[in-house]
């Protein structure tokens, strides 16, 4: 081999490294630059799962809170529903018959007072209770049956020990004697009603 051949393959052998220098710097810069690429990527994860703990935790708290303000308001709830039951009770037992008496009023208008006011107030309870601004079919029902349980409970004992006497009017003295399956009609119509109702809604969810 001539002296210009060797310089030759020297030359393209210096050129060769060269370019696997370059290649190699080449590829330790794209390492780096993936690198870097990684860490920032990295970073902005943890930032967000960070971020998301930090809301995880706020929601809890939130919840926590929301869950004492709904205990809060169901035992304040239960509570007012206590007292408006104590006030029905002394309207219906005390003020109802004071005031039929100082008018001088026949014994059996105490009945009809009694009627009308629980069934207003059941229905004024009921609608409490469940929230809704609108009186509904159930609520309604609910203040007819507990209104005319309630006449048959005052009813019946004053009738069983004489306190009142069973009037001589006829379509009066039959409603009297047949008060017990007046009552008891109420209230099997209420629980068909309320059972065909219920039985609606879970065809409609269907």
């Amino acid at each position: 081999m001539d002296e210009s051949n060797k310089q030759e393959l020297d030359e393209e052998i210096k050129k060769l490294l060269n370019e696997r220098n370059e290649l190699n710097n080449d590829i330790r810069n794209l390492d780096w630059a993936k690198i870097i690429k990684l860490e920032k990527e990295n970073e902005e994860l943890q930032r967000k799962v960070e971020w998301l703990d930090k809301d995880k935790k706020r929601m809890e708290r939130e919840k926590e809170n929301l869950n004492r303000q709904v205990l809060n308001s169901r035992h304040k709830k239960w509570f007012n529903t206590v007292k408006m039951i104590l006030i029905l009770g002394v309207i219906d037992l005390l003020i109802i018959p004071l005031i039929i008496t100082l008018l001088g009023l026949s014994i059996l208008w105490i009945f009809l007072g009694i009627g009308v006011v629980t069934f207003f107030g059941t229905l004024i309870i009921a609608n409490y209770m469940s929230g809704t601004g609108q009186f509904n079919s159930g609520e309604i029902r609910k203040a007819i049956t507990t209104s005319v349980i309630v006449v048959y409970l005052i009813f019946i004992p004053l009738i069983t020990f004489g306190s009142i006497q069973i009037p001589n009017d006829g379509t009066v003295k039959g409603i009297v004697q047949n008060f017990t399956w007046i009552v008891g009609i109420i209230v099997v119509f209420y629980f068909i009603s309320r059972s065909i109702e219920e039985y609606g809604k879970a065809k409609n969810e269907e």
